[in-house]
């Protein structure tokens, strides 16, 4: 009973979830003395009024300030939601369109790049995005991701890291992010690439610059990256190579001449600028366009950037999809979208609003740890099984990891390809707006999706043309 009435009020004051992992980590006794000086002294309404203000969060991120007098750094990007894919929905068919038997099979595969002279193909519409090693993840980690490549036929993508020859040899398919770093830019480094990623931005960092601690630098990663050991690493906010549009555009024929013609990627934040932004993409001659909402993940990142910078995921995606649209691209310029996406309705809806391909990452963090994470909680957390320097790097299984990631893979694809079905569809790239209906008239607006409203039979015979009697199918 004392251990009821302990946990009722460190939930109350941390949350249920919360209270309960503080009486498992400071132990019943110390919990019990804590508290109980709590409400005898009076600061527990107080304590109580100040954290539901705030928000337990901000609450211990202030006194992190307070303490360090530093920048944080938070891991896997903002957790504020300005946009819910649930406001939208997909409309079943019975008449207007017959649905598909379980037995018809339904495309899945996905062309990216397809006017370059080597387009990337891939099994699947769903990719895990750029994670650093060094700078962000360990080895084992881009191992068991290059592993899930080869179960899933889908990429595994480089970040901003150094090129990892024995993550390249066990890979599928490769995307080498060309950074604003100055390592894996050689030319034998790059003929090695399925397709290259300029990265400008991300929906976790923007543009901002970044430092690679020296207590990361080891000496076995300088030897990667051509660095000393022992140094902070400044990764700046541009590319130092490109200072004007002849450069962007030079550097840009000079990959596909020194990679024999792969798809050209370029990623970027979200940003009302979006347009403009996608007017110089599209005129340096990119083939394929990677846009990671406010709501992507990183490895850590100021809140500062991860709350109040960039634009929602879903809203870059509609109004990506329309410039390119509006600039004939559609169809030669390919458009892959990220930020806050984890189940296969996030996927299949982006499918449906213009995205031919998604990217996830603290998705994929969840389900490549999944019931590995036993190795480190209650007294670490999730995160030192997969980041480098982790303290439980070592005890990371990389083919446990692969298998769980490409499960969740192959779990969201099956599920994308029986809703695909349902809206008697053949490919999952054909999936529309038309197979949408949104809830919200905001989201009408800005999506192009037609909002809900009563129809009668009537009304509903008359644009479409048809009748029940007529058709056959009324008696």
């Amino acid at each position: 009973m004392e251990v009821i009435t302990l946990m009722l009020l460190a939930g109350s004051l941390l949350g249920l979830r919360s209270g309960l992992f503080l009486l498992v980590l400071v132990g019943k006794r110390r919990m019990e003395s804590t508290l109980r000086r709590l409400v005898r002294n009076g600061p527990f309404l107080e304590y109580f009024t100040l954290i539901k203000k705030i928000g337990i969060r901000d609450f211990m991120e202030a006194g992190f300030r307070a303490i360090s007098g530093k920048m944080l750094e938070r891991p896997f990007g903002t957790n504020r939601r300005l946009f819910y894919m649930d406001r939208i929905q997909f409309n079943p068919v019975c008449f207007t369109r017959p649905p598909l038997p379980a037995s018809t099979p339904i495309k899945t595969e996905v062309v990216l790049g397809p006017k370059a002279q080597k387009p990337l193909t891939i099994r699947m519409p769903i990719m895990v995005g750029g994670w650093a090693y060094g700078g962000a993840v360990s080895l084992k980690t881009e191992l068991a991701l290059a592993r899930n490549s080869m179960l899933t036929g889908t990429p595994v993508n480089t970040g901003s890291g150094p090129f990892l020859p024995e993550v390249r040899a066990v890979a599928d398919k490769y995307i080498l992010q060309y950074s604003r770093g100055y390592w894996a830019k050689s030319e034998e480094v790059l003929r090695q690439a399925d397709m290259i990623e300029i990265a400008l931005g991300q929906g976790g960092w923007g543009a901002a610059p970044k430092r690679i601690p020296g207590y990361k630098v080891t000496a076995e990663f300088a030897q990667r990256i051509s660095a000393i050991p022992g140094l902070d690493v400044l990764v700046e906010a541009r590319l130092p190579e490109v200072e004007d549009f002849t450069d962007w555009r030079r550097l840009i024929e000079r990959l596909k001449t020194v990679t024999g013609g792969v798809p050209i990627a370029v990623k970027i934040g979200g940003t009302h600028h979006l347009e403009k932004e996608l007017d110089v993409l599209i005129d340096g001659g990119a083939d394929v366009i990677v846009i990671d909402g406010k709501e992507g993940g990183t490895h850590g990142g100021p809140g500062i950037i991860l709350d109040d910078m960039g634009l929602p995921t879903l809203l870059c995606l509609c109004r990506a999809d329309n410039h390119l649209q509006k600039r004939g691209v559609r169809g030669q310029v390919s458009l892959i979208i990220g930020g806050g996406l984890v189940s296969p309705g996030d996927f299949l809806k982006c499918l449906a609003l213009g995205a031919d391909a998604v990217i996830v990452g603290t998705i994929a963090a969840l389900t490549m740890s999944n019931v590995q994470v036993t190795k480190t909680i209650p007294w670490e957390p999730p995160t030192e099984i997969l980041f480098y320097n982790g303290r439980k790097v070592k005890e990371y299984d990389v083919e446990q990891g692969a298998k769980t990631l490409s499960n969740y893979f192959h779990s969201c694809l099956e599920e994308m390809i029986v809703l695909t079905r349902a809206l008697g569809k053949k490919d999952l790239q054909e999936v529309n707006r038309e197979d949408l209906v949104a809830l919200d008239r905001l989201y009408a607006d800005f999506t192009g999706v037609k909002y809900m409203e009563a129809k009668s039979t009537a009304n509903w015979s008359a644009a479409t043309g048809s009748d029940f009697g007529e058709s056959g199918v009324g008696g």
